[in-house]
């Protein structure tokens, strides 16, 4: 199997969160949000994945996938406020990947520009 962009991706943010975790206690219930947290990045990346493919349409498919971003930063910004009141840190990690995520994607795709002829990620 070839190692594809999305599993770069993904070792690198488990990476980050296992290590805040460890970091920060090492508690049964950090784990919980960062399993919690790298499962909603995966989701998140093939969100975006999807809304790169739309943005190539002549005609979109699906007409409010401009929304998709949107809605990514300011839940995001939501959940910011919501573990720091909580002091949810592998959490409050997560909120930061997926806040950089939308800017990595486009420096990504500045370097290695979709072709709607292949099967890219």
């Amino acid at each position: 199997m070839k190692f594809r962009t999305w599993m770069f991706e993904w070792l690198v943010v488990f990476s980050v969160l296992a290590t805040v975790t460890i970091a920060t206690g090492n508690k049964p219930v950090e784990w919980l949000g960062t399993f919690a947290v790298l499962f909603t990045f995966g989701h998140a990346a093939i969100t975006n994945r999807l809304a790169e493919r739309q943005a190539m349409m002549p005609v979109p498919e699906v007409d409010c996938y401009h929304w998709s971003d949107r809605y990514f930063i300011l839940k995001e910004i939501l959940w910011l406020a919501y573990f720091l009141l909580y002091k949810s840190y592998a959490a409050l990690i997560g909120v930061a990947i997926f806040l950089l995520y939308p800017f990595w994607r486009r420096l990504y795709r500045r370097w290695r520009p979709l072709d709607r002829n292949k099967n890219q990620n």
